[in-house]
């Protein structure tokens, strides 16, 4: 099998792969939303009651029936009290308590007879309701562990305010964030209530806030949860531990990004040690003489695309190429079809690559030896087999020794691997980052993540040999024949320094086909007929330069290369997880958090 079709199979996979870990399916839905913003007041009063007011501003796109808010729960914590606003709109509310999930459904209209659903709008919802339950009373010491935030969100929100009231002074108290990352800023605005900001707080994301307090705030405990345990040295333990583990996690989430910096320079510097050409002594602008006796394979193998590797202009060269060194005569070529006859000449000279054409042509002879272009092509499936296999026999006659004396490929691999090496670091680190980081870093990672594996697949696909240089022998060869290019594309080059004879415009024809701008070089060939005045007889002195003149190289592209390939085209012109009945860990979430949405 070909280097170029284990390429393009491994390209699939991998961006199969891709898909599957970056894409996930998403199901549509009526309207969508966003979250501009979130004011939240969270009172704790004397008995151990928390009464909570959230002001949460979705921005609806779409038709929407209305707006959810879920509230977990655990142990024996219930919310009272629930009542919701929506100033501006009319409003149904459904509550269900099922599984320690408490959800409210609010249904959303815009007339006074609920009849009118709401589209593309910002409504502001106002959720009011009481947690007992919530608030920890221990022997030591009383915690607020309330998370402000949940993760049951599936969109980001671009400010959250919370304004926490305790009882009385906030004297003797400690406070934390879990974690500070996306906190602006924290401070006791009043003796007993600490205001937070917060910017930017990704979905799926928690944000709690914990408080410890003197027992003595609360008169009763009646809506407590009261834990018979001394639990303050733990809980400052537990927050030192936690701040340090965050203080790690933020180490490891920037680690992505920077590795994927790296990754994504290094391909640079193996090019500049490993890949440029060497310098050589060669400096003409351009070849007005065929450089080297090459034959058409060997070019179309060595310059144009992939080193080493031939496309269906080789082909189409060597068909030429036969026809040019008198092994085919053209006998007609009119806009339906053209017609050519195969001479009695000996064969025993000639390669594999080139005999594979003249027993392939024999099966469509005539009784004259005649072949007519328009009849092949209606057996299309059979000249694709054989245009197909005829490609590895071609390339079989391409000398190695040669290709190496000119081309050094001996880092190839090394690139290839590190390609493939790359990708997979890429989407282990998003894996990673999604799995396990948080923070502003998470993203920043992610892109560059994708950047990296973008990058790597574009040098592993479609970046030729970016390992592979020239030798001092091969750049000159090189050069030589891309400032021939040059020169049969330019006309203007061409009227500075024309070709000895028409004769030389038909090898100039074959090689601009094993070069790919064939198209353009018939052009040119015309445009200097016409300038020159050359009488149309003389164009026949040539079959091939009489092919490209007329229609021939129109219906040899029609027959011999299929549809898309080649590259000339001739033409003739979750939820969080409180905790009940003993302390509870950073982060886990004593009461609160949550989510919600749309339906």
């Amino acid at each position: 099998m070909k280097q170029s079709d284990n390429r393009m199979k491994l390209f699939i996979s991998t961006v199969l792969l891709l898909i599957f870990i970056l894409m996930p399916l998403s199901f549509a839905q009526t309207g969508t939303y966003s979250l501009p913003s979130a004011d939240e007041h969270i009172t704790v009063q004397n008995d151990g009651t928390t009464v909570i007011t959230d002001k949460i501003t979705y921005s609806i796109s779409g038709t929407v029936n209305g707006v959810t808010r879920t509230i977990p729960l655990s142990g024996q914590q219930t919310v009272t009290d629930i009542t919701v606003e929506t100033p501006g709109y009319y409003n149904t509310l459904e509550v269900e308590n099922k599984d320690n999930q408490l959800t409210l459904k609010v249904w959303l209209y815009k007339d006074e007879a609920k009849t009118q659903k709401v589209s593309d709008e910002d409504v502001r919802v106002i959720f009011h309701y009481n947690i007992l339950k919530g608030v920890k009373i221990y022997n030591d010491i009383a915690e607020l562990q309330y998370m402000s935030w949940g993760n049951a969100w599936d969109e980001g929100i671009g400010t959250l305010t919370t304004h926490i009231t305790i009882p009385e002074t906030n004297k003797d108290t400690e406070y934390w964030n879990n974690p500070e990352t996306y906190v602006e800023s924290c401070t006791w605005t009043k003796d007993n209530e600490l205001t937070t900001v917060y910017h930017n707080i990704p979905a799926h994301t928690t944000a709690e806030q914990r408080i410890l307090m003197p027992k003595t705030y609360f008169t009763v405990s009646a809506n407590a949860d009261v834990i018979d345990k001394d639990v303050k040295a733990q809980i400052e333990k537990d927050q030192d531990e936690y701040a340090s583990q965050q203080s790690f996690k933020d180490i490891l989430s920037s680690l992505p990004a920077v590795l994927s910096a790296i990754l994504m320079v290094l391909p640079v510097g193996m090019y500049l040690k490993w890949g440029r050409d060497p310098k050589t002594d060669y400096n003409l602008d351009y070849e007005s003489q065929i450089p080297t006796d090459d034959s058409p394979v060997f070019i179309n193998a060595m310059i144009p695309g992939i080193i080493e590797e031939v496309n269906e202009d080789a082909f189409t060269a060597t068909l030429l190429d036969l026809i040019d060194r008198k092994y085919y005569k053209m006998i007609t070529s009119n806009e339906e079809d053209t017609i050519l006859r195969r001479y009695d000449k000996d064969t025993s000279n000639l390669k594999l690559h080139e005999i594979d054409i003249i027993d392939f042509l024999k099966r469509f002879e005539n009784e004259r030896q005649q072949i007519s272009l328009k009849n092949i092509q209606e057996d299309s499936s059979t000249v694709q087999q054989f245009v197909h296999a005829w490609k590895i026999d071609a390339l079989r006659d391409v000398p190695k020794t040669r290709v190496n004396r000119y081309y050094d490929k001996s880092k190839e691999n090394l690139m290839s691997g590190y390609n493939i090496l790359a990708i997979f670091l890429a989407v282990a680190f998003i894996i990673g980052l999604l799995t396990f980081a948080s923070g502003p870093l998470v993203t920043i990672g992610i892109i560059l993540s994708v950047i990296l594996i973008i990058e790597q697949i574009i040098i592993f696909f479609f970046v030729d040999t970016p390992l592979g240089r020239w030798t001092k022998e091969g750049k000159e060869f090189h050069d030589r024949w891309k400032n021939f290019e040059k020169y049969i594309k330019d006309f203007s080059l061409i009227k500075e320094r024309p070709p000895e004879s028409i004769k030389v415009w038909g090898r100039f024809l074959v090689y601009a086909t094993a070069l790919g701008c064939a198209d353009e070089v018939s052009k040119n060939m015309k445009k200097y007929i016409k300038f020159m005045d050359i009488p149309e007889t003389a164009v026949y002195a040539s079959d091939v330069v009489s092919l490209g003149y007329l229609w021939g190289f129109h219906h040899i592209h029609n027959t011999f290369i299929p549809v898309g390939l080649g590259s000339n085209r001739f033409e003739n012109s979750g939820f969080d997880t409180g905790s009940f009945g003993d302390i509870g860990g950073p982060g886990s979430g004593g009461f609160g958090g949550g989510g919600g949405g749309v339906f």
